[in-house]
């Protein structure tokens, strides 16, 4: 008997020897991870890069994946919304073909009209809130160069009228801060990003009649000298994969400079990181409803928001991938629609109430406010910091299993669940 009474003492004494060195070997990871947000309300975002010029069809398209998001709401009636990342130009190909080596750009509202109206439309109804992806989605001047050495990457694009389909370009062409006409990639000087930042936020406050928020940059290469200058040019808020990418070296691999990137974390000049942790590219063949709902319960085991990444290719390619992206949309939704405490937010939005807590979130574009969100404490908080340490840190996770420290874990996160059902 005396064994059984000493055996509890010794486990939390064989633990406490375990946290101690763990907690000087780790502190600055503990604490940092301890002051990110938590929500107690589940945030959900589909965050959609590549909208802009495009065919007329593309009208149709947007109307039936904006109709699918309508037919779900949230713990406060609010229909799912789009974010949609804004490319504002393609190249102005008659000029192009006069033999003038500079670039030429041909933008949204200049030679795609309709198109400009619908996104406006759309704006105003409430479920689309366009950001600022990019001038273009490639390098202007890098395009321009390689097309006066008749460089056959860039034949369809100065050679077909009112050319969009810039998700066809070789890849490396396809980054807009980098020139990547030859790997490895070249970052574009601060003077070329200066102007053509200035340039796009100017152009779409204009197109939009509000500034962008917050922005993503094409193929997710920038660096910390293109944060400066969004900040100089209003951007707030960053969306992310999770890390940041500079470049890409001779191979065509991504060369990453800040591997992991938290949600809520801010850089330098304050500007706040989002980041996307869901993937629903169901066109791709490997991401559909059902991972995508895998990895929206690893996000609420942690306290994340749920950051729906989903390209407009998945709606603008083939009539048949377009119906089959749309049912597994549909598919999501109704899964999505079985959990608690909803809200269906932009990416703006998010970043207010990582910003300001307890402020109400505001969508100008639509006019409309809603409520703050609601952030965990106690201790589901320490459940979700638990589970972050784990999903981020394979190393803790096998430290913790080989200690002994996994049952303490496992204790306090079936604790928080039932708290959470009661």
């Amino acid at each position: 008997m005396d064994v059984l009474y000493a055996l509890p003492l010794l486990l939390l004494g064989w633990w406490a020897l375990c946290l101690l060195p763990l907690w000087f070997w780790k502190k600055a990871l503990f604490q940092q991870t301890w002051h990110e947000p938590y929500f107690a309300d589940i945030p959900i975002l589909f965050e959609s890069d590549d909208w802009g010029p495009g065919g007329l069809f593309h009208i149709e398209r947007l109307n039936d994946l904006l109709s699918t998001l309508k037919q779900q709401r949230d713990s406060q009636g609010r229909s799912a919304v789009l974010t949609a990342n804004m490319v504002l130009a393609v190249p102005d190909i008659a000029k192009s073909q006069r033999g003038n080596k500079h670039y030429h750009r041909l933008l949204l509202d200049q030679g795609f009209p309709e198109l400009h109206q619908a996104f406006q439309s759309a704006a105003k109804d409430g479920n689309f809130v366009p950001q600022l992806h990019g001038m273009e989605h490639y390098n202007g001047e890098a395009l321009v160069r390689l097309q006066s050495l008749a460089d056959p990457r860039t034949t369809q694009a100065f050679s077909s009228p009112g050319w969009w389909d810039w998700e066809s370009l070789d890849s490396p062409l396809q980054g807009h801060y980098v020139d990547g006409g030859a790997l490895p990639t070249q970052a574009i000087s601060r003077l070329q990003a200066s102007n053509i930042i200035k340039l796009a936020t100017t152009h779409f406050e204009r197109l939009f009649g509000v500034a962008s928020y917050s922005t993503v940059a094409p193929c997710y290469l920038w660096n910390s000298e293109i944060e400066d200058i969004w900040f100089e040019h209003g951007i707030q808020s960053i969306q992310t994969a999770g890390y940041r990418c500079t470049g890409r070296d001779s191979t065509g691999h991504y060369h990453q400079d800040k591997p992991l990137i938290r949600p809520g974390e801010h850089n330098p000049k304050g500007q706040t990181y989002l980041v996307r942790n869901v993937m629903f590219e169901p066109t791709d063949g490997n991401t559909n409803a059902d991972t995508a709902w895998a990895e929206t319960h690893a996000a609420i085991a942690q306290a994340l928001p749920v950051s729906i990444s989903t390209h407009r290719y998945n709606f603008t390619r083939s009539e048949a991938e377009h119906r089959d992206s749309l049912a597994e949309l549909d598919v999501l939704l109704q899964k999505l629609k079985t959990l608690p405490h909803t809200r269906f937010l932009s990416s703006p939005e998010l970043a207010q109430a990582i910003e300001a807590p307890h402020s109400a979130l505001n969508n100008p574009f639509a006019d409309e406010q809603s409520a703050p969100l609601k952030r965990l404490k106690g201790l589901p908080k320490v459940a979700a910091f638990l589970s972050r340490l784990q999903q981020r840190h394979a190393k803790l996770g096998k430290l913790a299993t080989f200690t002994g420290l996994i049952l303490p874990a496992r204790l306090i996160q079936t604790l928080a669940g039932r708290k959470a059902t009661h």
